[in-house]
């Protein structure tokens, strides 16, 4: 219940809105009116802080998922959310996420696709179909957008 973070996400605020309107009714006139606009307006801030803070922390969510997507594309070719039974079976085995769950029977439209772990790194380098080596990182396959011919 009194976990540090929701300290700082609802109590904190609260006390200090609590404190702005017994500031009001202790002291009616001006002084206590500035008291109250003062403490209102910082438990304003720390209510603003705290959400622009839950933002960034969804925004590295969101990327190391991105990233965790891009590692699955690069060694199996095809984006999580698209793969077969068969390459997310083989993904894994491999430990290349996380371990689902058996299905009883088929499973319901609304399950999101399978959670990539975002700290696993590809291999450096491939064997293309000609057997020379390249770098993983390089996009191979057909492109999707235009882009003008180097010069």
């Amino acid at each position: 219940m009194f976990a540090p973070v929701k300290i700082v996400r609802f109590w904190l605020p609260a006390l200090i809105f609590v404190i702005g309107a017994a500031m009001l009714v202790i002291s009616p006139d001006i002084v206590g009116l500035e008291g109250a606009a003062l403490m209102l307006g910082g438990g304003l801030g720390v209510v603003v802080s705290n959400r622009i803070h839950q933002m960034g922390i969804k925004g590295e969510k969101d990327r190391d998922d991105e990233m965790g997507a891009r590692h699955f594309m690069e060694r199996y070719g095809v984006w999580p959310d698209e793969a077969s039974e068969e390459v997310l079976d083989r993904a894994e085995r491999a430990g290349d996420i996380e371990p689902r769950t058996p299905a009883a029977g088929s499973p319901p439209d609304d399950v999101p696709p399978p959670r990539v772990d975002p700290h696993s790194r590809p291999a450096r380098t491939a064997t293309g179909a000609d057997g020379r080596t390249h770098s993983a990182n390089r996009r191979t396959g057909p492109r999707t957008g235009r882009r003008a011919p180097r010069r």
